[in-house]
């Protein structure tokens, strides 16, 4: 007994030091559970201590909706926005969803629903966390920043899982998304001479069989976030670098062009000389990474803290 103990302190202690948080962290929160697996998350406090009602920063990892973990919320990249938000009162959370492997029988569509429920659960714990479900902005790169919009723009009606959790729909104040796919129907905005990568690459990841948009268009429009913004959608931050070759650069433009079409809240960031993942291609990124990063807590908290001090 007391070598597990040691144990599972150790692992705290290793969690700690690895997020390098300055205020309180809640790790591996079970958020629901789907057979045998627990989905979880994990709850970073703003270093001022908890408060009451706090707004909230919800990042989703990327990895191609088949690989990545929560820690990514930890990594250099994307801690700077977590700090950044938390010294005006945030609290950040970073969650865990099912993943696409093969035949794990897992499709997008669980990863958007497995998103969707860890909004749920914030909500239905608001009290317990010390936040405003009304107040949340919610944040992902590349298939975390596709996550991202369609938790921003989608009916959360249309994915319910957990029963336990299906009455406490969330619509988040706002969304980020850093180079995420907009469309999966139009395969031409895969298609740049910087790759010659298959443009219907991610196909078996949405249906979960062999035959692409021409046998499932239907599940192609449902997991394309252009497919569901409206007029009155909760606005949404695109972030895409011009020379991205896993996400090509067209995706943002496309769905940013048709918001301006029906009046809704979109802004753009084009990002110069910058491929996935904000990497250097054919120059240094313009705006360089921090940069990035303060323009991403800068919406975050003007979206939802507008006059934090």
């Amino acid at each position: 007994m007391k070598s597990l103990v040691l144990v599972l302190l150790c692992a705290v202690m290793a969690s700690d030091a690895k997020v390098e948080w300055s205020g309180e962290t809640v790790l591996d929160v079970t958020y629901k559970q789907v057979g045998n697996r627990q989905l979880k998350m994990d709850i970073y406090m703003p270093p001022a201590g908890k408060t009451s009602a706090a707004p909230v920063l919800y990042y989703v990892h990327g990895g191609g909706w088949a690989a990545g973990s929560k820690d990514k919320g930890g990594l250099p990249l994307m801690r700077p926005v977590f700090e950044q938000v938390a010294e005006k009162g945030f609290v950040c959370v970073s969650i865990d969803y099912r993943l696409c492997k093969k035949n794990s029988g897992i499709i997008m569509r669980d990863c958007v629903v497995d998103a969707m429920d860890g909004l749920r659960f914030l909500k239905q714990h608001a009290a317990q966390f010390g936040i405003d479900p009304d107040r949340i902005v919610v944040w992902g790169d590349s298939a975390g920043g596709q996550l991202a919009q369609m938790l921003t723009l989608a009916d959360p009606k249309t994915f319910i899982g957990d029963a336990s959790l299906s009455e406490f729909d969330v619509f988040p104040r706002a969304g980020i998304s850093w180079y995420g796919p907009t469309d999966f129907t139009d395969v031409n905005l895969f298609i740049t001479d910087l790759s010659d990568k298959n443009p219907d690459r991610f196909g078996f990841r949405i249906t979960g069989e062999e035959g692409g948009f021409a046998k499932f268009p239907e599940a192609y429009q449902e997991m394309s976030p252009i497919n569901w913004i409206k007029k009155d959608s909760s606005p949404l931050l695109l972030m895409q670098g011009d020379t991205d070759s896993t996400i090509p650069y067209a995706h943002a433009p496309h769905l940013k062009k048709k918001a301006d079409a029906i009046g809704a809240d979109v802004e753009m960031v084009i990002v110069k000389h910058a491929g996935h993942n904000w990497r250097k291609a054919g120059g240094d990124p313009d705006p360089g990474v921090a940069e990035i990063q303060r323009m991403t807590a800068e919406y975050a908290i003007r979206q939802a803290a507008p006059n934090a001090e």
